[in-house]
């Protein structure tokens, strides 16, 4: 079993139940709304399957590659938490790395999962990620820097995909609205 089924298989349950909820709120909203879409909440379990799995590999990427804090000139086995160095620059690269490049591939998997099945082709599947992409990053840009800060700076790499996914919660409530309108 991977080392991240849990963080996946968290992420698949927070994500089709804040469609579930979207849902219920817009029901309950609106008496002539159509019954539950199981379909949606199906789509978002498998886009929670499938993002929580490239995200995990995406954090520990930009973790390798950036790392959050440097231990001083100590031991490492000898090293606390008080005594690391925080590395502003990388939290800078992780931030703005995360916010163009990771933001336009969750995105983008998260589009293709709840559009896949109504399209005829590929070309069709295409163009619809093309129409919704940047729309999408651009409201996703009010939420998420935020919680990418937070996660780099005080979240170790293990945990972010879970607190990802809790903050999330409200914005795939916004991600199922979105799928609403046609």
């Amino acid at each position: 079993m991977s080392r991240h089924t849990k963080s996946i298989v968290q992420s698949a349950i927070l994500k089709s139940a804040a469609n579930l909820t979207a849902q219920l709120f817009h029901y309950s909203a609106n008496a002539t709304a159509p019954t539950l879409d199981w379909k949606a909440v199906i789509e978002f379990a498998i886009f929670g399957l499938i993002q929580a799995q490239v995200n995990c590999h995406w954090q520990e990427f930009l973790e390798g590659l950036f790392p959050s804090y440097s231990a001083c000139a100590q031991p490492a086995e000898r090293t606390t938490a008080s005594q690391r160095n925080i590395q502003w620059r990388n939290i800078f690269y992780k931030i703005l790395l995360d916010q163009t490049i990771g933001l336009f591939l969750m995105n983008t998997i998260f589009l293709v999962c709840t559009h896949f099945k109504q399209s005829r082709s590929a070309s069709v599947l295409m163009a619809e990620v093309n129409r919704k992409i940047w729309p999408l990053i651009l409201n996703a840009w009010k939420v998420w820097p935020a919680c990418s800060l937070c996660n780099f700076i005080w979240v170790p790499v293990e945990s972010r995909v879970l607190v990802a996914s809790c903050v999330g919660f409200g914005w795939n409530i916004f991600l199922a609205f979105f799928t609403m309108v046609k």
